[in-house]
């Protein structure tokens, strides 16, 4: 599925990306959910359609400390809220050895443990 925003994604979102192509698995990708600049609106990283799943790209520098933190449990819950199960794929879980196995269990709803 090639779109025109795969030159704007950070490199975790391009190794999901990557997979979730290979291995075609229909998705959507910098959804916005609430206004463009409403309190609390997120973007989101991948839905897959089929599955009803959102996966949720964790880099330890836009996720890591109280305020992200704070942050990602409310966009969770909006989330949770219409209707979709939140997967969040954690930095150390999408390196190459680890890819695999992380995306397959996300395909199931399941986070990989960190």
């Amino acid at each position: 599925m090639a779109d025109t925003n795969y030159m704007f994604l950070s490199s975790l979102e391009k190794v999901v990306y990557g997979w979730l192509t290979k291995n075609n698995i229909r998705f959507t990708m910098q959804n916005r959910f609430g206004g463009f600049m409403e309190a609390g609106s997120i973007v989101v990283d991948f839905i897959l359609i089929e599955f009803n799943i959102v996966l949720r790209i964790m880099g330890s520098y836009w996720h890591t400390g109280l305020e992200a933190e704070g942050r990602d449990i409310m966009g969770k819950e909006l989330l949770i809220g219409q209707g979709y199960q939140v997967v969040d794929l954690w930095e150390e879980n999408l390196a190459p050895d680890k890819l695999e196995g992380t995306m397959q269990l996300a395909l199931q709803g399941q986070e990989a443990p960190r």
